[in-house]
């Protein structure tokens, strides 16, 4: 029984020396492909709005990245604050909002949950502007 409690104890500090050594870019792109999906519940952030407008797109990615993902401090900066519009004019829930980083671009929508979608793609034309190419 004490070599269970010993291995367990182990395991448990391994799985949490390794989460710490994980990047932000890992956590957004768990599975190593080019793009990652992730959501913020209206339990997790809410503005209290129905649509999201630029400020609370910035505030909703800060929160992803640094509440739920626990990246470290300052290692996703938003180069240009969030671009939003409404993509059908009496529907509140089709504004979706642009923005890039550092690491990469973010599109945001919200749903009818008022829980915020977040679609993640590593695109170096994006992560950086005065390296673009186009």
């Amino acid at each position: 029984m004490k070599k269970l409690l010993i291995l367990i104890t182990f395991l448990v500090l391994h799985a949490s020396a390794s989460a710490q050594t994980m990047t932000c870019m890992d956590k957004l792109m768990p599975y190593g492909k080019h793009s990652g999906l992730h959501q913020l519940t209206k339990d997790e952030w809410n503005d209290g709005k129905e649509f999201l407008d630029a400020e609370g797109a910035k505030v909703a990615l800060l929160t992803l990245v640094n509440v739920k993902l626990l990246c470290k401090p300052n290692e996703v900066s938003i180069k240009v604050l969030p671009i939003c519009s409404t993509i059908i004019a009496d529907l509140t829930q089709s504004t979706t909002c642009f923005t890039y980083t550092n690491l990469g671009f973010f599109v945001l929508s919200r749903d009818n949950g008022r829980n915020v979608n977040f679609i993640f793609s590593k695109d170096k034309r994006f992560s950086d502007p005065a390296d673009s190419t186009l």
